[in-house]
This record gives C-alpha cells, structure tokens and sequence, in this order.
C-alpha cells in the first residue's frame, strides 16, 4: 500500500498505517490530554471557531475540520438510512415512469458480520483473509450451522412488479434502476468477451471502466447518500501536508524502534519481513500490483460459468451451488496455513503497536493543528 493511502486513512479516522494489531477501533482517537489546552488555545487565538465541534472533551482533530464527516460509525443507523436511499431510488423510478418499493433487505444493518469483533480469534481462522476467505461460507449467505441459503431479498415486492413485466420492458426497468454499462460493453457482443483470454480480458475491462461514470437510479441515491465531497475536497488541498505527516511518523524514532522490535519478534517465529508494510503488500500487492501470492490462490479458485442469455428459475437463483466459486480445499490449504501463521505472528508481535502510532499521529498532528489553523479554518468556513 502506498503512502497516500495510509495518510487518507489516518486522517478520515480509520487506522493509520494498517499497523495496528491488537486494536479494532476504527477511530483515531483525540489528541492527547496534555495538548487539549493547546489546541483550544490556538484556535481561539487564531480566529472565530466557533464553527468547529469540538467534541464531548473538547479536543481538536484534523476531521473537525471536514464538514459533515462521520467516523462514528457506531451511531449511524444503518436500517434507517437504507431506507432513506430506497425512497430516494423510488421517487427516481417514479419520475421515469416505473414503481418501485422501497424494500430494506433483512440483511441490512446486521447481516453476516459479528457484533463483537474479535481479532485474535478472526486471525488465527482465516488469517488476513486472502486465502482463506473463501472458506467462510456467511460470505456467500450460509449460516456457520450449515442452513440452507436465506435470500435477504426473499420479500422484495418489487419481484412482482418485474415479473409482471415483458422482456423489453423488464431491460429498460433494470437500465433505469442500475444504470447502463460503458458503451465498449454494450457494444461487444458476450461470446467475443468470452473468447479473450484473461489478459485481454482484464485490458477490455480496464478500459470499458477507466473514464466511467455510473448512472441510474441506485447509483444516484447512494452517491447523495454517502457523498464525501468535503473529505475529497479536504485531501486535495491538504495531501502534501498529510504525506509530510505520514512521512515524519514513519521516521520516528519510536516507530522505527517499534518496527524493529516487531521484526525481530517476527523472524524468531520463521517469518522474515523488515516491515509489516513488506508483510501486507507479500500477501494484498500493492495499490498497482496484485500480489504473486493472492494471483496463485486465484488460480486455484474457479467461478461458475454465467450465461446472461439463460433465465433461472427462482429455486436456481436461490442454489448457491451454483455461482459458488469451487476450489480444491488439498492445494489451497498450504497458502492458507501459510497466511494464518503469519497472520497469528504479526497479531502476537503487535502488541501495543496501534496505541503507539495513535501516540505519535496525535503529537504531530496537534503540531500541524498549532501551525496552520488559519488555513484549516479557512478550510472548514469554505465548505460548510
């Protein structure tokens, strides 16, 4: 993962550096209580900020400074937004001419993902989740007991109204609810797509979506409903700077302390990383390259072929046999040993590792807050 990629995460509240290993909470906490005074010190001293939330403590972070910005995710009812967005997507298709009810999918703020997170256990069953993921049946809608599949969408009433409908109107309903594809797409006929090989393949999708803006219905309501415009617009102005902050956390003398050490702890466990960046990017690849190892447990993985010539039946559509991908559990079984040793390793050496990178983002970031809180408040008047 590259630089920028890290600093965007620190700095829109989610964990800095993905170096984190004991810790699963996904906000970067306040600046330390020994700076509080400071920074709301400065920013009275530098202007009216009476527009900035300061929080229940008191205490400024770069995400005041981000309009609208939610990192709270906790808080955020996701059942209630959905429903949001459908009726949005609903007033959309009426206006087209189309009825659509709004539905909220019984998987919607609950679903497959467990209340409690618990890393250790989630690291030494499917290690970073590279390899192994394929092995966790709720990824694909089955219960840990081996239930039959339960479609979310099982009381959608707009099944009806499609189904009441004759094929070409039935076209024109899904183009105005999901959008068209890039017109390379819907140009090519699919038996020439299916002839590439998987490099042209991955050339003719690359292309078909380089410059592609989705439309549609969906596509419009979720934009508004989760557009981070003011977050974009505060990286784009801020990103040298971020970088810069990146950069002074990777050369602190404590992080690279740190680094060593966990190094060190790693390679008397058999793995040999210099830094756990060299370890993520050895199984993820990087933000431009896949990773020799996710490409080879890829290899070994096979999707069911998917003719959208061929209508199935409402019992097809509900078998998960049948666009389950299949793999032979003999050959991928080595690379997903492999990912949960180190997977285990990494989570043991990482021990108090987040709470240090949270320590020095938050010294450098108070001293960014005291050196530019003109431009930060400036910033946050301009786009509020």
């Amino acid at each position: 993962m590259v630089k920028r990629v890290y600093v965007m995460l620190g700095v829109l509240g989610l964990v800095l550096g993905a170096c984190g290993g004991t810790s699963t909470d996904t906000t970067v906490a306040a600046t330390a209580q020994d700076s509080q005074d400071t920074a709301v010190t400065t920013s009275t001293a530098a202007g009216d900020s009476s527009g900035v939330d300061l929080g229940e403590d008191g205490e400024l972070t770069l995400e005041d400074f981000i309009p609208g910005f939610n990192t709270d995710f906790e808080e955020i009812d996701w059942r209630a937004q959905e429903l949001e967005i459908q009726q949005a997507v609903s007033v959309c298709m009426a206006a087209e001419g189309f009825e659509y009810v709004p539905f909220v999918p019984s998987d919607v703020g609950g679903g497959f993902i467990e209340e409690e997170w618990d890393e250790e256990t989630y690291v030494k069953e499917y290690g970073f989740g590279v390899a192994s993921w394929i092995t966790d049946e709720r990824n694909f809608g089955i219960s840990e007991e081996g239930d039959d599949f339960e479609d979310p969408y099982a009381n959608d009433p707009n099944q009806a109204i499609v189904e009441a409908m004759d094929e070409s109107e039935r076209e024109e309903y899904f183009r105005v609810l999901h959008g068209s594809e890039p017109d390379i797409i819907e140009e090519t006929p699919w038996e020439e797509i299916e002839a590439m090989t998987q490099e042209e393949q991955e050339a003719f999708w690359d292309e078909a979506y380089a410059d592609w803006e989705p439309d549609g219905c969906f596509n419009e309501a979720y934009d508004v409903a989760y557009s981070q415009e003011s977050a974009e617009a505060f990286y784009e102005e801020f990103s040298d700077d971020l970088d810069a902050i990146y950069e002074q956390v990777e050369s602190d003398l404590r992080i690279m302390a740190a680094q060593a050490e966990w190094s060190s702890c790693m390679a008397d466990k058999g793995h040999t990383y210099a830094t756990q960046e060299e370890m993520y990017e050895y199984f993820w690849g990087d933000e431009f390259d896949e990773s020799e190892f996710s490409k080879q447990v890829n290899e070994l993985i096979t999707w069911p072929e998917y003719d959208p010539t061929v209508e199935l039946t409402e019992e097809e559509e509900n078998d998960p046999s049948l666009w389950m991908p299949q793999y032979d559990i003999e050959l991928l079984q080595p690379y997903i040993d492999e990912e949960i040793a180190v997977a285990t390793a990494n989570y043991e050496c990482s021990e108090d590792s987040f709470e240090l990178w949270e320590e020095v983002y938050n010294d450098l970031q108070q001293d960014f807050l005291d050196e530019n809180m003109d431009r930060l408040l400036a910033f946050l008047e301009a786009n509020s």
